[in-house]
């Protein structure tokens, strides 16, 4: 069906008759909900931007940096980590990311890929594209480092391409590397796909076209005639001869740049919507032959990094970004659309920022530069959607989102571990979960059945396990919990939607169950058994501002006050201290970077604490 154009207002409007949409070309992408982060400045604002948690997100760390101990991590010890690329191929994820030693365009650099079956247990990384010099006629050494936005590419033919650019994000470098991943994970040669037009001099690898695999060569002519997948390219080649011919978007501003960090998703009438860094947008209704003026969709909350948008498989869409005007990168947040225009529902995919471990120049702090799957290059088992980050641009993680996207719950909560998979999703409970934190469904201590277990030994971040129940001013959460070893406290608490941490208790290294009442500190409430399990019970009446506590059907606390005013939402367990601003001094002090600095011990495990949960309850109070 044809498309048509009115004139309304000043306004240039399309609308498609097929979907009954209207895209305005002055703002084609739009965020008409009222969430809105709170307060996430890098100085003083709170992780999660006071926001509500996507239902069910699970967050795995890929890669924990190891500087003392590289067999630990990626083999390199480099801890500088960045912008990584996703894609699931031969039942199997991918993620592809580039490192530097110590801070971002510090040469000399490289590219590595992990593996994983089922998007939570990763392999080591690998070197898919190694450190890259060159000599000069007075035998010193000159090292490129790696900058690249697109990571992968599935061929027409099958075949899974990865690349990598030597080379800077302005243009200047050698040019972008490709080899292909065969099915054992293996890779192939590696050949230069596309040499930079300012580049003098030889190259250390053959041009793909030499390649006597004719499969592969047709794999990397596929892509590179593929106009809108090779947006990707346009800031390691916005200086080529043919870059207009090459990226076909118009000027932004008046500048010869369509814009970084392309993605886009298809609309059911096949118009392409496509996104670049800085909240960029343009739109293609002839497959990429054409786009219109890229047009900054302001209503898109946004300081820097990327933003990806995605097509679900539920048919709506996705936008997942940082939704702040802080300097700092968190939270990384997810809006939803029912037409791909139009967006609502902001809530939180990933709100954790531990410490950075390691000094380098602009580690910003939090998950950042977001990528999933584009199209065209897998799509995984189920309908979660998939997306990977870096965290602080020192260890890389993926989130899987359950699809349909939720922020709420109604009626009773009752969770049984026992029919959950051991090593697999805990289901509508969200998961935060470093190398060295695992929280996952696994057998239990005292008997056959699967239970919740929460572990810790990184002596700089934790564990945490997040339940979003039915919002209610009276409530009765009920869970059985088995500590078998806590040199690491256990904090438990139960917050409002916006965070607020209405009732605040905590299992003490000293083994001692701790309450506070209202805004007084902790205090003893009952020394704990290890090693068996032990029930809890608590009574909240939000309207009262009460809290009762029970354990193992003893009355052990009443009448407390609430630590904050809000009605409760969600439990949560988590292995450290509650944590609120960035370390602003180790990362930047005005326009200067602190160098020297790594946090003692990174590097090494700390005792584990373990704690098994089971039998988990809420049940709102008529």
């Amino acid at each position: 069906m044809k498309a048509y154009y009115w004139l309304i207002t000043g306004f240039l409007i399309l609308f498609d008759l097929a979907q009954g949409q209207i895209i305005n070309p002055n703002e084609p992408v739009k965020y008409i909900g009222k969430d809105q982060i709170s307060n996430s400045d890098y100085k003083e604002g709170y992780h999660d931007g006071q926001m509500q948690p996507a239902i069910g997100v699970q967050n795995y760390q890929i890669l924990r940096a190891n500087r003392s101990y590289p067999e630990k991590s990626d083999g390199l010890g480099w801890t500088y980590n960045h912008a990584p690329n996703l894609a699931y191929w031969n039942n199997q994820f991918y993620c592809h990311y580039l490192s530097n030693p110590t801070g971002e365009h510090i040469a000399p650099g490289a590219t590595l890929i992990s593996s994983s079956k089922d998007g939570m247990t990763w392999e080591k990384p690998k070197l898919a594209f190694p450190i890259y010099f060159t000599a000069n006629d007075d035998a010193s050494i000159n090292f490129f480092f790696m900058h690249q936005r697109m990571g992968f590419y599935v061929a027409p033919n099958g075949r899974l391409l990865t690349m990598g650019f030597y080379g800077s994000h302005s243009g200047y470098g050698i040019g972008r590397v490709v080899r292909e991943i065969y099915e054992n994970n293996e890779f192939g040669p590696i050949y230069f796909i596309r040499v930079n037009d300012n580049w003098e001099g030889e190259v250390k690898y053959p041009i793909y076209s030499d390649s006597k695999d004719q499969g592969f060569v047709a794999a990397c002519d596929a892509f590179l005639n593929d106009k809108v997948k090779r947006m990707q390219w346009w800031e390691e080649h916005r200086l080529a001869e043919d870059r207009k011919e090459f990226f076909r978007v118009p000027a932004i501003d008046g500048k010869d740049q369509p814009g970084q960090a392309f993605c886009y998703y298809t609309l059911p009438d096949k118009t392409l919507v496509g996104f670049f860094k800085g909240r960029w947008v343009t739109t293609s209704t002839d497959n990429g032959d054409t786009w219109t003026q890229p047009v900054q969709c302001n209503s898109l909350t946004y300081k820097g990094a990327k933003i990806w948008g995605q097509k679900l498989d539920n048919k709506r869409y996705a936008l997942v970004y940082n939704p702040t005007n802080s300097m700092a990168r968190h939270p990384l947040s997810i809006a939803t659309s029912d037409n791909g225009i139009q967006y609502d529902n902001l809530l939180n995919v990933h709100s954790e920022v531990p410490p950075k471990r390691f000094w380098g120049a602009e580690k910003r702090p939090g998950p950042q530069y977001i990528r999933g799957i584009i199209e065209g290059n897998g799509n995984p088992p189920g309908d979660d959607l998939y997306v990977v980050y870096s965290v602080n641009k020192e260890d890389i993680w993926i989130s899987r989102v359950p699809v349909p996207v939720k922020g709420e719950v109604n009626g009773p909560v009752v969770d049984e571990f026992d029919k959950m998979e051991v090593g697999g999703s805990v289901t509508n409970w969200n998961i935060y979960s470093p190398k060295w934190c695992p929280v996952e469904i696994s057998k239990s201590p005292t008997s056959p059945e699967n239970v919740l277990m929460i572990k810790d030994f990184d002596p700089y971040d934790y564990a945490k396990a997040v339940r979003v129940f039915q919002k209610s001013n009276r409530l009765k959460i009920e869970f059985q919990l088995f500590i078998e070893a806590n040199p690491e406290m256990l904090a438990v608490e139960i917050v409002s939607a916006n965070g607020n941490r209405c009732v605040q208790t905590k299992i003490d290294v000293d083994g001692i169950l701790k309450a506070k009442n209202g805004t007084n500190g902790f205090s003893n409430v009952l020394a704990l058994n290890s090693g068996k399990w032990i029930s809890f019970e608590f009574g909240i009446n939000a309207v009262e501002k009460t809290f009762d506590l029970f354990v193992n059907g003893e009355f052990v606390a009443g009448k407390y006050d609430l630590s904050n005013d809000g009605i409760p939402e969600r439990i949560i367990f988590r292995t450290g201290e509650y944590r609120l601003t960035d370390d602003v001094q180790k990362w930047k002090s005005g326009d200067k970077f602190i160098p020297g600095w790594d946090e003692p011990g990174a590097d090494e495990q700390a005792q584990e604490a373990v704690f098994y949960l089971r039998e988990f309850s809420s049940k709102p109070i008529e």
